[in-house]
């Protein structure tokens, strides 16, 4: 009779199975965000000059409805860029943008009088909340992947875990990047 009384991955057959299938979908998911960070930071830029079109003013109210607050503005430009900014709104339609090579982000944006790169939310900056999503879920992923290759037994439990938390971690990343 067969000890069914373990429950670590040396005794699971479903673990042992998808193990494999879920160390290679979170490799691939590494690699992408990598590839974004390396877009958004190390590959060169190129620039343009463009006009703002139009902008969208985020807002949200405070408690007891009380006058609403900004919360960014969104810009989209004639050659068909867009780029967020917390709070500050950029007067001048005419722009100098540098945005990267592979995914087209803007990655800064000048006008005549001012520096507005500090200022973006948009895509990965620092500023922005994909940012913080696409790191939460990297560290996330390196955990994850510390524990599915290691020699240690685990749990179903802790596999479904692994499989949940980092499966809602990229929906909140598509999502963010849907947003912004």
């Amino acid at each position: 009779m067969p000890n069914k009384l373990h429950k670590y991955s040396t005794e699971n057959e479903f673990i042992v199975q998808n193990k494999s299938i879920i160390i290679y979908l979170l490799a691939f998911i590494t690699f992408c965000i990598s590839l974004g960070f390396l877009d958004y930071y190390v590959l060169p830029s190129s620039k343009t000059t463009d006009i703002i079109t139009h902008y969208m003013i985020k807002t949200s109210r405070g408690k007891n409805n009380n006058n609403p607050q900004t919360v960014s503005c969104h810009y989209y430009t004639e050659k068909g860029f867009t780029f967020s900014t917390p709070k500050n709104y950029i007067e001048e339609s005419d722009v100098e943008l540098s945005y990267s090579l592979l995914f087209k982000s803007v990655t800064t944006v000048k006008s005549k009088n001012t520096d507005y790169t500090s200022n973006l939310s948009s895509n990965l900056s620092s500023n922005g909340m994909l940012f913080y999503c696409c790191c939460t879920l990297l560290l996330s992923i390196a955990i994850s992947l510390k524990i599915l290759l290691s020699k240690k037994g685990f749990t179903e439990n802790t596999f479904y875990n692994i499989v949940c938390f980092n499966s809602f971690m990229v929906i909140v990343c598509l999502y963010m990047t849907y947003l912004f």
